[in-house]
């Protein structure tokens, strides 16, 4: 067990997010909270640069926690070019600290910030003569976080994780309760499509731990002297899980296409970056379409599960208007019509 610190209050104030700061990992700066869903996050603006103080929520074991650590620790040394957030250790070499919490064990650890835009924010701010570019820098940062995470081991990363797409059976009973007719009718027939593939691609494509998360708020981008704006960072490991490796370059797409008139150039253009980092196999690129469909009739069944759920919450389904438009357009196309120009190349 790591050294326990007390905190009797239900909320830490940035004051106690200080104390903890600089008595365990002797930062000292300016504090102030960052908007989160569930845990409790401190940016520190110190002399030496920039932190986030994170406190899991108490739903969080040590085992999610450490997976997310290890991870990171892991693409610092051997992808340093992909500058996901560094963990730092306490004074005492630990990258995990544990604070008991009104009675309740919690998980606080120190990262560095990773200063830039979100890809949501940086995309909208590019003539589309500039959106090129940094549509294949996406593809080679999540092809070095895949190449990063290759031999990764963790037995967290096993959990059963409702974003991971070999999940996606569990979903199936709420097909029922989407309103869209039309919609209904794509997102059953795709969904069941890849959920009555999965034992054969089990057997067929790559499995490794994953992000399994690269959507357009947790990729970072930096303006690069001479460059442009370019993909700098991947934050946010916690839906990190064991699933297909072609998974997180699936779910890049899935999200970016949804900035553009022309999505098919746009995930040309990051299959291109992806793969001058990170081989596939001819087989996973034939799958790449219908991975795409697959994780967008996941998103649409997780938000049907939650606006039941919470059916007074306006929130859900607003981000869901892409979602929905870019499935209605993809199940209209070619299923190779992304990677048609890669299989020449692509030898086995």
């Amino acid at each position: 067990m790591l050294g326990a610190v007390s905190e009797p209050m239900d909320k830490l104030s940035p004051e106690a997010a200080s104390t903890l700061a600089k008595r365990h990992w002797h930062i000292e700066g300016s504090v102030s909270a960052l908007p989160s869903y569930a845990d409790q996050n401190f940016r520190i603006r110190a002399a030496q640069g920039d932190y986030v103080l994170k406190v899991a929520h108490p739903d969080w074991s040590r085992p999610d926690i450490e997976l997310e650590n290890l991870a990171m620790m892991a693409l610092a040394e051997r992808e340093p070019l992909l500058g996901c957030p560094r963990v730092q250790l306490t004074d005492g070499g630990e990258h995990l600290l544990s604070l008991t919490w009104s009675g309740r064990p919690q998980w606080v650890r120190m990262l560095s910030y990773v200063p830039g835009d979100t890809y949501a924010e940086a995309i909208e701010t590019l003539s589309q003569a500039h959106r090129p570019a940094l549509h294949e820098s996406l593809g080679r940062a999540v092809g070095r976080l895949t190449r990063g995470l290759r031999t990764f081991q963790h037995p967290a990363a096993e959990r059963k994780h409702d974003w991971n797409l070999m999940r996606l059976p569990a979903l199936l009973d709420e097909v029922p309760h989407i309103h869209d007719d039309r919609l209904r009718d794509l997102v059953r027939s795709h969904a069941r499509m890849f959920c009555l593939s999965l034992g054969s691609w089990r057997a067929e494509l790559p499995v490794t731990v994953l992000h399994n998360d690269a959507n357009d708020l947790n990729v970072i981008v930096v303006d690069q002297p001479g460059i442009g704006k370019q993909v700098g960072a991947v934050i946010d490991f916690g839906d990190m899980c064991t699933s297909f490796r072609l998974a997180d370059l699936a779910i890049a797409c899935t999200y970016a296409m949804q900035h553009e008139a022309d999505p098919v150039a746009c995930a040309q253009r990051i299959v291109a970056g992806y793969l001058a980092e990170q081989p596939l196999r001819r087989a996973e690129l034939e799958r790449l379409h219908a991975f795409i469909l697959a994780r967008l009739c996941h998103s649409i069944l997780m938000a049907t599960r939650t606006h039941r759920a919470q059916p007074d919450n306006p929130f859900v389904m607003v981000s869901q208007q892409g979602v929905q438009r870019l499935l209605r357009h993809l199940a209209a196309i070619e299923h190779n019509a992304i990677v048609r120009p890669f299989l020449e190349a692509t030898h086995d």
